[in-house]
């Protein structure tokens, strides 16, 4: 942070950081730059930057009258973009130093030391040191109030610093309007904000920038811009409450088939005449590349008694994304268009490789009697034939219900007959197996071939305490002790309530 000296007995001292310190500041705004622009897509709301930093030093008073300083002007540029990013974004930066009180630390007494009586070591005197700490505070006092925060400089008080920005981000007022100049000028306009009530002290932005350069074009999806928008928002929309599962399948190679299924409450739901759900979704890689989407609307025309079932237990959409196996976030947004509701979900799935681990298994999805009764859209034909239901997303089952699972186990070690043992348990929070079946399978019956063996039970639930439980099926080559794969996924019993007819 501090600057070093060095040159001849004829010449003035060299910065020799300088290009250190340049390289350094611009990555720490083009760094608080993306953040902002990655809040962008958050709507609706404040958004709170914390940044901690001893900054950088560099005179800067005001970031868009100063633009022409020679010394630091790309500095200043990227000062500028981040103040414009902040305030469109509506974020507001609280920069803290931690540093805290200040006063000259061990390493630059030393400095201070060695340059005494050295001609050439004219900045390392304490003043000094003292100008440079002085420029790094001004830097952190600008990035907070040019957006609308307030810096923590040159104090140890901390805890009261996070009680006010906690404060200030709990209540708060939203005002908006609409800028009379769309230039893409880059132009600074002031902002000043005061109120007619004696007493009171108002924090706010100073400004905006216009924005710089050409308009974005517009861009062409068959998603609605609002879904869109709802899409790219980095957190989950909760407009409209929806549960949602993944489970991955062997599927055509090198994609895997990936299950998707979303539940929405019906009473948040427009049924009425012409109302209609839009469902989008996107996988991205841990690249941030999108390997699969899927779109679909689906028309809320309903029948009387169908009607009447999706208001009283909700709504079952299902589909499938091809995809390669991999990392992902799943990125699931609804848009009731009659109500105008929307939500999203964030959905964390690992796609394994089906056809290169020698034993593995699909998703394990799960149905119950009373899941069964909620009303589903396009039911999956593949799991039709294995299970008594749909898949469902509710992992929350009554006494008084009766679950039922399935997965696919895939041996692709099929060189030298062997049989796999398959068992599933049902295990309580105190760690009791209250339920087990276990099952062989020979790959004889694969006649050769790299295939699966499905497998699935029903259990009644009667018998079983309200709690938490854990399902968990474990696969088990006879070939070799060491192949193993399982799934597991944990439930909750309740008590028995009465099933809607």
């Amino acid at each position: 942070m501090h600057a070093r000296a060095a040159g001849g007995a004829s010449g003035p001292p060299q910065d020799m950081d300088r290009q250190e310190r340049e390289f350094n500041a611009r990555a720490m705004l083009e760094e608080m730059t993306a953040v902002a622009d990655w809040f962008s897509s958050v709507r609706g709301r404040k958004k709170t930057l914390l940044l901690f930093s001893e900054g950088i030093s560099y005179d800067i008073h005001d970031v868009f009258a100063n633009g022409g300083n020679n010394s630091a002007s790309m500095i200043m540029l990227r000062m500028q973009d981040f103040v414009r990013s902040a305030t469109k974004a509506n974020v507001s930066l609280y920069a803290i130093d931690p540093r805290g009180l200040m006063a000259l630390s061990d390493g630059n007494i030393e400095l201070v030391s060695v340059g005494a009586g050295d001609p050439n070591a004219a900045g390392l005197n304490e003043r000094g040191m003292q100008n440079e700490n002085r420029l790094a505070r001004e830097s952190l006092q600008t990035f907070a109030e040019e957006t609308g925060g307030f810096a923590v400089v040159n104090t140890n008080g901390f805890a009261n610093a996070y009680d006010r920005i906690v404060q200030e981000n709990s209540a708060y007022y939203l005002l908006a309007y609409y800028p009379p100049n769309p230039k893409r000028d880059g132009k600074f306009h002031k902002i000043d904000v005061r109120v007619t009530r004696p007493g009171l002290t108002v924090r706010a932005r100073r400004g905006y920038a216009n924005p710089t350069g050409k308009a974005p074009a517009p861009v062409k999806s068959t998603v609605s811009a609002e879904l869109r928008d709802t899409l790219d928002s980095p957190l989950p929309v909760s407009g409209l409450a929806m549960k949602v599962f993944a489970a991955p399948f062997k599927g055509v190679a090198p994609n895997a088939s990936v299950l998707l299924g979303v539940e929405l409450r019906g009473r948040d739901l427009d049924t009425s005449a012409n109302s209609s759900i839009e469902l989008a979704a996107f996988a991205v890689d841990v690249k941030g590349k999108v390997k699969a989407s899927n779109r679909e609307t689906l028309s809320l025309n309903l029948k009387p008694d169908t009607k009447t079932r999706v208001e009283q237990t909700g709504l079952r959409l299902l589909s499938r994304l091809n995809m390669p196996p991999g990392r992902y976030q799943l990125r699931v947004a609804t848009h009731d268009t009659g109500g105008g509701a929307l939500g999203s979900v964030l959905y964390d799935l690992e796609v394994p490789d089906f056809d290169k681990e020698p034993l593995s298994m699909s998703g394990l999805v799960l149905t119950s009697a009373s899941s069964s009764l909620e009303p589903t859209a396009k039911p999956d034909e593949d799991l039709r034939q294995v299970l008594p239901g749909p898949p469902a997303a509710t992992r929350s089952f009554a006494q008084n219900d009766q679950i039922a699972f399935f997965t696919d186990v895939y041996d692709n070690d099929v060189s030298n007959a062997h049989t796999v043992d398959i068992t599933s348990t049902l295990t309580s929070d105190e760690g009791h197996v209250v339920f087990k079946n276990a099952e062989e399978r020979s790959t004889a019956d694969l006649a050769g071939k790299k295939g699966g063996f499905g497998y699935g039970a029903r259990i009644t639930l009667q018998d079983y305490p309200a709690g938490l439980y854990v399902l968990k099926v474990e696969a088990r080559s006879r070939l070799r002790a060491d192949v193993t794969s399982s799934r597991e996924v944990q439930i909750t019993i309740t008590p028995a309530v009465a099933q809607p007819r």
